[in-house]
């Protein structure tokens, strides 16, 4: 087997103990409170956002610091890795794509491979376990390069916020809006569809049961198996919406092999909490 680095940054939402078996370095996106810059998972921890959210506080969150990749990237280049992966969080979404390009253009490696994945959390996660099972068929830099642009083709989010406070409070909804659907006593259901370039309205429901239904006919829309698929379940002190989910996915579509994560800052800072997604991805057969 080589020695490959696989880069994300904190989007990917992994755990300290998957990113340290399959060598994921993670690059911490900005988060700004305050006007004050902070480090995602080094100076402020999820718990911590969580508790800022309780306090409607204003977030925002940034690409990397250039200045800090160029650092993390001398660093990684001194360890003489035989390639190193970046998998940045999409560029639909973020700067953090082209933050990554500039630094690694500072630090001059050879043997590094950036890709858009179009996608966070989940999906890229998804894509590290195909590079180290890849590479432990030996296979090549471009035929891992190959597996992943076609696994980043199948593979949809959807994020489900419980109120509409945190979105109003980031300025992502007017505040009419917000209070619309409150009285109204809807509930809204937001995708970010394959390449999409802005995370969308997908549906409106007045009960939970309703918004898990409109995922699940997607599901079997684009065909989302037990057999082909692995599913990620994201939340933000949302656990027990979390398990009603998995447990009706269970019943309408069988048992899928699943993780359940932490919601990146990325999607906290801006839906609140509470907030669930779901996330699927193709699965590597050998």
């Amino acid at each position: 087997m080589k020695n490959y680095a696989i880069v994300c940054d904190s989007s990917v939402s992994i755990s300290v103990e998957d990113a340290k078996r399959l060598n994921v370095k993670v690059a911490p996106l900005t988060i700004i409170h305050n006007n004050k810059d902070y480090h995602d998972q080094i100076d402020l921890t999820t718990e911590q956002v969580n508790d800022l959210l309780r306090e409607k506080e204003v977030l925002k969150t940034s690409q990397p610091n250039v200045g800090y990749l160029i650092n993390f990237f001398e660093d990684l280049k001194s360890q003489n890795f035989d390639h190193i992966f970046v998998l940045s969080l999409t560029s639909s979404l973020s700067g953090t794509y082209m933050s990554f390009n500039q630094a690694l253009s500072e630090v001059n490696l050879d043997n590094v491979t950036l890709i858009d994945t179009y996608t966070l959390a989940g999906p890229v996660q998804n894509a590290a376990e195909s590079i180290q099972a890849m590479n432990a068929l030996d296979a090549s830099v471009e035929d891992i390069v190959k597996r992943l642009q076609y696994e980043f083709k199948f593979t949809e989010s959807f994020v489900y916020p419980q109120t509409l406070d945190q979105l109003k409070v980031s300025g992502r909804i007017s505040s009419s809006a917000a209070l619309l659907a409150s009285l109204l006593k809807v509930k809204p259901l937001l995708l970010l569809e394959n390449h999409g370039k802005t995370i969308e309205k997908f549906a409106t429901a007045r009960t939970e049961s309703k918004i898990f239904e409109s995922m699940i006919k997607e599901m079997q829309a684009k065909n989302v198996n037990a057999k082909d698929y692995v599913l990620y379940f994201l939340h933000s002190e949302g656990r027990e919406t979390v398990d009603r989910l998995n447990q009706l996915i269970s019943e309408k579509l069988g048992d899928f092999e699943h993780k359940i994560c932490n919601l990146p800052a990325a999607l906290a800072t801006h839906a609140g909490l509470g907030t669930i997604a779901l996330q699927w991805s193709l699965k590597f057969k050998r």
